[in-house]
């Protein structure tokens, strides 16, 4: 990890949560752009199938209205 990487504390398990799901949303946000990415460069409709795929599950996961986070398990 880099040593100039901003550093975040969370105080209680609401922070914790909404940290875990900014992580997790960065991440899918960088799987989407490189499937699409492959998808512009290939034109295989899979690669945005795929993209479209981890926003649909994503978002099924977060419930925006009690922002609070559901795990799959629980849906």
């Amino acid at each position: 990890m880099d040593s100039l990487a901003p550093r975040r504390i969370v105080n209680n398990k609401q922070e914790l949560m909404e940290l875990v799901m900014d992580i997790t949303a960065e991440n899918l946000n960088r799987q989407m752009q490189h499937l699409i990415s492959d998808y512009k460069k290939t034109g295989n409709e899979h690669f945005r199938i795929d993209a479209e795929y981890l926003r649909s599950e994503f978002d099924t996961w977060w419930n925006d209205s009690d922002s609070e986070f559901v795990p799959p398990a629980q849906i």
